[in-house]
């Protein structure tokens, strides 16, 4: 992976800050949604009620940056905001920039405390017992929609196996958007949704889906639960940190679980084990590793796991997806 270089890194570190809060702002006052078409910057003043002169110096801070382009005193989206920041498009990822932003330090990160004194006490527990899952499954549904739902369908058609999948579990499913995307694309498939959120959360989804008819909700703790068998696919997206410790038992389960042939779908973080590598897993985990908490899925770990469960056949490749680099593990019975 081509890193910036130090240097490059060191003068843009001041900006960081800044440059968050501008997108961030952006996003909230939904400003893209706004300019999709040409508009001059008095006309979206008065369409917000803002301030004329700042609205000038937050749109020309906008381009500068790329997000928007301006042309005779006109403000217009790019290309990508338009496809990526406007709501409503099949591939917006605002709402998962918001809620990431939003849930950023729930882990305390002192470092240098951290590092003269180590890991501060905090109730070691096991992470999904440590979540308000009632409150934690709403948040997650806007960071779901969208984007998100595209860019799972997009690595499920690349299956060999696509055109044949009939019975689909989404394990660990949060709010289920993203399995369900999956089961409504071909109009043969049903599929179970499965969670220990409260169920209610993801019928809402099944049914904002449109899918009352050929999607199950099962609630449960996929570590301790059964989950079900004959199936065709199986979608477990960034649940291996749960099972730390209990891989192989719980991939021995997904193994039970598929048909002859099935497919196992995993995608995890692939974190270097000197911690190398990549650098947007390292940093977004950092604040657990100061606090003692193992988290995090290593490179490699995976396929072991997968191997000692009874699989032979595993396909492991590197992607960067709208939530970091990630390994993408293609798991065949």
């Amino acid at each position: 992976m081509n890193r910036m270089s130090v240097w490059e890194q060191l003068v843009q570190l001041p900006y960081l800050n800044l440059y968050s809060k501008l997108v961030n702002a952006a996003l909230e006052l939904d400003v893209f949604s706004h300019l999709t078409k040409q508009v001059e910057m008095a006309e979206l003043a008065a369409e917000m009620n803002w301030d004329e002169a700042n609205t000038g110096y937050f749109l020309g801070a906008l381009s500068a940056l790329g997000f928007v382009e301006q042309s005779g005193g006109k403000y217009q989206n790019t290309e990508e905001s338009q496809k990526y920041l406007v709501k409503g498009s099949p591939e917006y990822l605002g709402d998962f920039i918001l809620f990431y932003g939003q849930n950023e330090g729930t882990v305390p990160m002192d470092v240098k405390k951290l590092l003269a004194e180590g890991p501060q006490p905090m109730p070691q527990m096991e992470m999904e017992q440590s979540l308000d899952f009632a409150q934690y499954g709403q948040m997650l549904r806007m960071s779901e929609e969208g984007y998100r739902q595209q860019e799972i369908l997009r690595i499920v058609r690349t299956l060999p196996e696509n055109n044949t999948l009939r019975r689909v579990l989404d394990v660990g499913c949060a709010t289920g958007l993203l399995g369900l995307s999956v089961i409504g694309d071909a109009p043969e498939r049903r599929g179970v949704l499965f969670d220990q959120i409260p169920p209610q959360i993801m019928q809402e989804s099944v049914a904002r889906m449109g899918l009352q008819d050929r999607a199950e909700v099962l609630q449960g703790n996929f570590l301790t639960d059964p989950v079900g068998v004959g199936y065709d696919l199986i979608l477990a997206v960034s649940i291996m940190l749960f099972a730390k410790g209990n891989m192989e038992a719980l991939l021995k389960k997904f193994y039970n679980a598929l048909n002859p042939g099935g497919v196992l779908l995993i995608i995890s973080e692939g974190i270097a084990p000197d911690f190398s590598e990549p650098w947007d897993m390292v940093t977004g985990y950092l604040p657990y590793y100061l606090n003692g908490m193992d988290m995090g899925v290593k490179k490699g770990e995976v396929p072991e796991a997968a191997r000692k469960a009874g699989f032979t056949k595993v396909e492991t490749r590197v992607e960067t997806l709208c939530s970091g680099v990630q390994e993408i593990h293609v798991i065949r019975k």
